[in-house]
């Protein structure tokens, strides 16, 4: 009985800590790399998307240097 009620608050809190942390990962952009120009960076942001990654967007750091973030 003492075996099963631990088992049972243990399964309990990993689904608790699974659902909160699931949603707040979904919301952040993930940096993937730095490109020369804005075509470069967006055909491979598409290319993230052909694997499932939901979105992309590309954002200009210098006139040189166009950041890839993904989620």
């Amino acid at each position: 009985m003492r075996v099963r009620t631990t088992l049972l608050s243990l399964g309990l809190a990993a689904l608790t800590v699974t659902g909160i942390s699931a949603p707040a990962q979904a919301d952040t952009w993930i940096y993937k790399g730095a490109y020369p120009t804005k075509s470069a960076c967006a055909n491979a942001g598409l290319s993230y998307q052909r694997q499932g990654w939901d979105a992309f967007k590309c954002v200009l750091v210098s006139a040189s240097e166009v950041d890839l973030y993904v989620k």
